[in-house]
């Protein structure tokens, strides 16, 4: 697991993270649903950052090697997740608001948008070992359309 029980209490307490956990039905230990939201989180931030950074070293860190940025996202779609089990006006809106915002955020890393503290993806430049390519750009400008003409603005 990527994220840690403690590294919650970032953002809730947990005696309320707890009580969650127990509304949920969890009958054996907390453990279970937080395994379940910390993979989701994984498989999201996996998916989105993945396709330009590479994340396999990153996510094998332990304690305070890993990095924040990630733990902050990755806090925030865990959380929603645990919500997720209870009724829906339970939800508290800064829970819903920091599961949009860390999703923004991603979408925003994954178009080259925004930038992480992360080496970049290597590309296997088609023979299917990796490393062997060239890696991608990860400058922040956004993806690039290498040997393409401006777009047409259709004005006179």
């Amino acid at each position: 697991m990527y994220l840690h029980y403690n590294d919650y209490q970032l953002r809730i307490s947990l005696d309320l993270l707890n009580i969650l956990i127990v509304q949920a039905g969890a009958t054996d230990d907390t453990n279970t649903i937080l395994i379940s939201a910390d993979k989701i989180a994984m498989d999201t931030i996996k998916t989105k950052a993945g396709v330009l950074y590479d994340l396999t070293a990153e996510l094998q860190k332990t304690n305070d090697d890993r990095n924040g940025y990630l733990i902050s996202l990755a806090l925030s779609i865990a959380l929603y997740e645990v919500y997720m089990r209870s009724d829906d006006e339970e939800i508290p809106p800064k829970v819903i608001k920091n599961y949009e915002d860390a999703l923004d955020a991603l979408d925003k890393i994954a178009n080259g948008k925004d930038i992480l503290d992360l080496p970049p993806k290597i590309a296997d430049n088609g023979s299917g070992t990796p490393g062997d390519g060239e890696t991608v750009g990860t400058m922040g400008n956004g993806l690039r359309r290498l040997g393409s003409q401006k777009k047409r603005t259709h004005q006179m």
